[in-house]
């Protein structure tokens, strides 16, 4: 196993899937807190619309898809404050205009259906240094940015009217988690994929709010879980010759239900 950590996609994932497991799981709480789930799903789609656009035009996928999802919040946000939508409801429509476009440059350009998979899934080992950099250049932000501004998010994400009174600018700071949320959302399925995304960046807010008796204390726990199941997935997935995203997905499943269980035998 040491020997493969010599080989440079290997080293390179470990490195990225390191600084993405104890920063990212960060969104994960605001997407909680803010009760923006719905988001989610919608920079999912939009980052499987970059990823074909991107195999359509032989552009590089990583950054392609970062400029959708982008765009995408920058339209919805946009929306929902001249049209007075619901967020929810914007998201909805964009998760259905993204993938059938997705499908468009799909079927239209002969993409493989391998290489489309591959958007499911990610490619962890196949991450340019420019990428690897990009990564941990945001990891470092998203953690500047939750210590630059925690007072001020504690107090949106206990009441948002009193935080605006309060002097708390919640409109700038709403926006800024949506666009650090796009981002995060596109590198993650990156590197694991659409399909096991929530085990990097959910899995690990929930499992942090089941013993965490503060906000600061579930921003601790969530980012030292996520680095766990990054670290022990990606060892998991070398030995026993699996995928790394399976790797962490499995490890944050079975913590997840362990705590998850003696949370509701406590509580009992």
């Amino acid at each position: 196993m040491l020997e493969m950590l010599s080989l440079a996609p290997i080293l390179k994932g470990l490195l990225v899937l390191t600084f993405a497991g104890f920063t990212f799981p960060v969104t994960g709480v605001y997407l909680l807190r803010m009760n923006l789930l719905p988001l989610r799903f919608m920079l999912m789609h939009g980052a499987i619309l970059g990823g074909a656009i991107a195999l359509a035009m032989q552009y590089n996928p990583f950054w392609t898809t970062m400029l959708v999802n982008l765009l995408m919040v920058l339209l919805m946000t946009k929306t929902s404050r001249s049209m007075q939508v619901d967020t929810g409801q914007i998201s909805m429509f964009m998760m259905v205009i993204s993938i059938s476009l997705a499908f468009i440059f799909i079927y239209k350009f002969n993409v493989p259906a391998q290489d489309t998979l591959s958007l499911l899934w990610g490619s962890l080992f196949a991450l340019s240094w420019h990428e690897v950099i990009g990564v941990l250049a945001f990891s470092g932000l998203l953690l500047a940015f939750q210590f630059r501004y925690r007072r001020k998010l504690r107090a949106v994400f206990f009441d948002r009217e009193i935080a605006f009174s309060s002097g708390v600018n919640e409109g700038r700071l709403y926006y800024a988690i949506i666009l650090l949320t796009a981002i995060t959302v596109a590198a993650a399925m990156k590197l694991i994929g659409a399909l096991l995304l929530d085990a990097l960046l959910l899995l690990p807010a929930l499992i942090a709010s089941l013993h965490a008796k503060s906000l600061r204390g579930v921003i601790i726990w969530s980012c030292l879980w996520g680095g766990i199941f990054s670290l022990s997935g990606f060892f998991l997935s070398l030995a026993i010759d699996i995928p790394a995203s399976s790797g962490v997905a499995l490890m944050a499943s079975v913590v997840f239900l362990i705590i998850y269980v003696n949370h509701k035998r406590f509580k009992s």
